[in-house]
């Protein structure tokens, strides 16, 4: 049986333009280009404390855009992306609950026929990737000045992702038991769509006294 993801995305919620990128593996510039170049209709894309985001329902549109759609003529896909969004929007839980189900979504024209299913489904899995990061990651003043933290623990999404970078995924599940391979993938998944600014700080040392902090609050609790 399909489950619904842990943190539900509504069709309009706003994503924004390196959230996309992350969740569809298409850089944030081509995103940007899609918009500015009006392959994208101004109605899928809004502005989140100045900056650009898109509506959910669009970013299997930036799929498609970026990918496929990129050989064809201007006006196929434009029609194959208008195609892509009025199926998303009408068919949004179940793609959401079953992203397999875009891949009956075809466009015919003429002798020709467009297979969009792939790319649609390829982009629900990681909006679904993305949902499950919102509901494991927390942004808390309280919680160690409002960095990223896995729900639960003082561990930030940024420490996981220089951990697994540098130590590879054994190591940094041994170095933070708090924190199942799911919590490391939300993490640094989460850490590519918003990039840490100011210094750096990391080290095996350091991720041992944050995890041994970590542990300290779940026994209290």
């Amino acid at each position: 049986m399909p489950t619904s993801p842990a943190t539900e995305i509504a069709a309009d919620n706003a994503i924004l333009i390196k959230e996309a990128a992350v969740a569809t593996g298409v850089s944030a510039r081509k995103i940007n280009r899609l918009i500015d170049d009006a392959v994208l209709p101004r109605s899928v894309w809004v502005k989140v404390d100045g900056r650009r985001a898109l509506r959910a329902y669009a970013v299997p549109m930036v799929s498609f855009g970026a990918s496929d759609g990129a050989k064809l003529s201007k006006s196929m896909r434009l029609e194959a992306m208008r195609m892509i969004g009025k199926f998303a929007k009408a068919n949004w839980r179940r793609l959401r609950d079953e992203p397999e189900h875009a891949k009956v979504l075809r466009l015919e024209s003429g002798c020709v026929i467009i297979d969009l299913g792939e790319t649609v489904s390829a982009a629900m899995v990681g909006l679904n990737k993305w949902s499950d990061a919102l509901h494991r990651i927390v942004v808390d003043p309280e919680v160690r000045g409002g960095l990223p933290v896995v729900r639960g623990t003082r561990i930030s999404v940024y420490e996981i992702a220089d951990a697994l970078s540098s130590d590879g995924l054994d190591v940094t599940l041994d170095d933070f038991p708090a924190l199942s391979r799911d919590d490391v993938e939300a993490a640094v998944f989460y850490a590519k769509a918003h990039p840490r600014t100011g210094r750096r700080r990391g080290g095996s040392n350091f991720r041992r006294l944050v995890s041994e902090e970590a542990a300290d609050l779940t026994d209290a609790a």
